[in-house]
Parts: C-alpha cells; structure tokens; sequence
C-alpha cells in the first residue's frame, strides 16, 4: 500500500504541472486530429518528452524533442507509447465509437463510457490490469463498511486503468494527463468516464467510475454495490430520504453468511432488523426509516 501510495502522489505532483488550455496543447500533450506529420508538431512543442493525440485516428505518437548542437537544429526522436497507456486511450476512444456498448445489467449506472470488467483471479491480466493482492480475498461487503479500503482501492484502480504503472514517473504523469484530455474529449462526445465493475470471489460486485474531474481516483458508486445473490448491499444510501425506499421488498440469501454481512451493514447506518432463522427477509420504507424483519 506504501508503493501505491507514493506512487499516486508522485502521479498527482506531476499532473498538477500539467494544463489544458483550450484542449489543444497541455504542456507536452499536443492534439492534432488527422494529423499529416505528428513529428512536425512535435517540433514546435519545445524540448522534451512530446505526445501527439490523434482523436479521429484514435493515436497516440510520442517523440523526445531535443536541439542538435552539431547540426543547429531541433530534432523528433520517436520514441513508443507504453503499451498499458495506449490500451487506456484507445479504450475511451472505443468507448465513444461504439454504438452496440450495453452497461451491466446489474449496474443500470454504468452507461455513458467505458466499462471494464475486473476479477482478483483475472487470469494472465487478460483485460491488461493487475488486481492489488491486497483485495483478492474481499467482497462487496467489506467495501461498503470500511471508507479507508474503499478510498485506497480507488486510488490504486485510477493508477492500473490510466495505464500509470509504468517504471518510468515521466510516462506515470502522461498516462494520468492523457486519461484526464481523453476524457473530457469523450465528455463530449456523450461518453466521458470509465466504469469499473468487479465481480469478487463470492460473486458480489462493486462499481467504481472514473471521471475528467478527478482521474486520480475512481469514486465508489453509492448504492450499486450487490452481493453474489443480487441484492443490493446496504450503504449510506439506506439512510438517505431520496434513495432508501429503493431497499424495501423481499430479500432471499442464497450463500451462507451474507444475510448477516448485509444486517451488519445495515445497522451500521441506524437501521433496525429483528432477527430470526431462515434466509428470508422483509424491509419496509415508513417515509422516515428503512426497517427489517428476518423470518
């Protein structure tokens, strides 16, 4: 947690160097749509690690730009775009071309960008992202219930989605920079964020979304998070007048000990459940409260 930690600040000094102005240059990020010569463009960035964001051709082309002494002049030296940050800008870029992307039925939320799908057992990284080890045996419950592993997981899922992972803090600053440009390119175009849902060991899932207005963190998603039978995992929304009515109804427990993770959540935000032996469960909204009966 220390390395992710020191990571994600180096990250966020280093963007914080960065500006958009206009959505044309933003220190050594350049965008050139249908660029005929990115290496032209590059030459009139300045000295320096240059990126050239091609939009429409869905590209990224980087150069190190530097001043020749023996010829006198200033030189483009290609240089490749880490494959992890290239995965990351061409999975907004594809998120906004694509007209047949669905959102998890399960996360009704999730339109309106990409979406990722992650699993602690995720085999090879086949979605190109490593799941932090530190998190392969939780589950949706102990998520909702602590607000310190809630924020560091999203810190550390902004990082490996971003592509910020690399050896080099140069390119960990870019990756952040270029998701933040992509982004509020997409923003747009109607897309505009990145969801990600994991599916843990047990079969509950969590959503997280990353937006431009903070691309140094993915925000949990409140009231999205269920468990591995579908119901939905109690949060501070159980508390709120607006979303609390959503909770009532019938509920069914199919995997040993959810029923009592979910009654632990629920009275952590004041809400009552009388208590009894089988694995079925009524709540009603009385206008003021969520309150529950076990049967």
């Amino acid at each position: 947690m220390k390395a992710i930690t020191a990571a994600l600040q180096a990250a966020i000094i280093a963007l914080a160097t960065l500006s958009f102005a206009g959505g044309a240059k933003a220190g050594g990020l350049i965008e050139c749509n249908n660029c005929a010569s990115p290496k032209s463009v590059a030459l009139q960035s300045g000295s320096g690690l240059t990126v050239i964001i091609d939009f429409e051709k869905a590209q990224l082309t980087a150069f190190n730009v530097e001043y020749d002494r023996e010829l006198r002049k200033w030189r483009a030296v290609s240089t490749p775009v880490p494959s992890q940050i290239q995965m990351a800008f061409l999975r907004i870029v594809e998120s906004v071309s694509s007209t047949n992307g669905q959102p998890d039925q399960a996360f009704p939320k999730a339109g309106g960008g990409a979406v990722v799908p992650m699993h602690p057992d995720n085999p090879g990284n086949s979605n190109g992202m490593r799941f932090p080890d530190a998190y392969k045996s939780s589950d949706a419950f102990e998520i909702v219930n602590s607000a310190t592993m809630r924020t560091r997981l999203g810190q550390y899922l902004a990082l490996e989605i971003a592509g910020a992972n690399t050896s080099s803090a140069a390119w960990n600053s870019f990756a952040l920079s270029i998701q933040q440009f992509a982004l509020s390119w997409a923003s747009i175009k109607g897309g505009g964020a990145v969801n990600v849902i994991i599916t843990w060991r047990d079969g509950s899932k969590t959503l997280y979304r990353i937006t431009p207005d903070n691309v140094s963190e993915a925000k949990y998603q409140k009231g999205e998070s269920r468990d591995s039978t579908g119901n939905k995992v109690p949060d501070e929304t159980i508390a709120d007048p607006a979303t609390a009515p959503s909770y009532a109804g019938q509920y069914y427990f199919g995997r040993e000990g959810d029923l009592d993770k979910w009654v632990r959540s629920a009275q952590m935000y004041g809400v009552p459940v009388q208590r009894g032996s089988s694995s079925r469960m009524c709540c009603n909204w009385d206008g003021h409260t969520v309150y529950c009966q076990q049967y």
